[in-house]
């Protein structure tokens, strides 16, 4: 659950940057792929595109700046 946020969390910051917003590591830095609001948690979920084969996911984000951010080694 928290891969598939974090998968549509980078999936709306490129459709923003695309449209021209900037996006700034330190907004990335405050969201969060663990949302507790609106999830069934142990709940029921659709399966019936659990065989479809998912679009590659492409993990580099060139339009943030992350040179000013301390990130954890």
């Amino acid at each position: 659950m928290i891969f598939h946020n974090a998968l549509d969390l980078m999936d709306v910051v490129r459709t923003l940057v695309a449209e021209g917003w900037t996006i700034t590591a330190d907004e990335l830095g405050a969201l969060s792929p663990y949302l507790r609001a609106h999830i069934r948690r142990f709940g029921a979920y659709a399966t019936d595109e659990i065989a479809e084969e998912p679009a590659a996911f492409n993990p580099d984000l060139k339009e943030i700046d992350f040179t000013d951010v301390d990130l954890a080694a």
